[in-house]
């Protein structure tokens, strides 16, 4: 009896043993990871309201643009505008004003793209519209697709594009067009 008593207490203290070193051994804690929150994503346009964009050469003004909203993409650069109202000055001293109601200025081409219905009225007293204008800044040229109408004194000129210099005196039109001399003036 002696043997199995002394086993049994010999089984018994291994296993106190034991189980007080599984509970209290110095083991690290695992470190709690903080919860992933999402990215959040900066906004890579800025707004301005009610500002203007000018273009200037030599210190000569070559246009203005005015918008109600204008966004600039910081990456690109590139800027978008709302009911743009622009002024482009010609070589020969007259102005032409262009309205859309959107716009967009490449800002490495200088290219502006004018589009839903833009309508220009030149100073001397011409002036058309098109669905979409393009107003090319390396080529000094404008262009405009759809529903073209060009009115200049008592001519009137349509198709579905027009190609025109700065002074609107050189003009190509493409696709259906018609001249009709001795029209009313729109």
């Amino acid at each position: 009896m002696k043997k199995t008593t002394g086993s049994i207490i010999a089984c018994v203290i291994i296993i106190l043993v034991g189980g007080l070193y599984y509970f209290l051994k110095d083991e690290p804690l695992v470190p709690k990871t903080p919860p992933i929150e999402p990215e959040v994503q900066q906004t890579s346009k800025l707004s301005y309201a009610g500002n203007s964009i000018i273009e200037e050469k030599d210190g000569k003004r070559l246009w203005e643009l005015k918008a109600d909203s204008i966004e600039v993409d910081v990456t690109t650069k590139n800027i978008q505008m709302k009911n743009l109202v622009g002024t482009f000055y010609q070589e020969n001293g007259g102005k032409i004003e262009i309205t859309a109601p959107e716009a967009f200025l490449d800002s490495k081409t200088k290219d502006i793209t004018m589009s839903t219905q833009v309508r220009a009225v030149a100073s001397d007293g011409g002036n058309f519209t098109a669905k979409d204008v393009r107003w090319s800044g390396n080529e000094k040229r404008f262009s405009g697709n759809g529903d073209v109408v060009l009115t200049k004194e008592d001519t009137v000129i349509t198709g579905d594009k027009i190609e025109s210099d700065s002074n609107m005196e050189k003009v190509k039109v493409y696709g259906n067009a018609k001249v009709i001399k001795g029209g009313a003036s729109q």
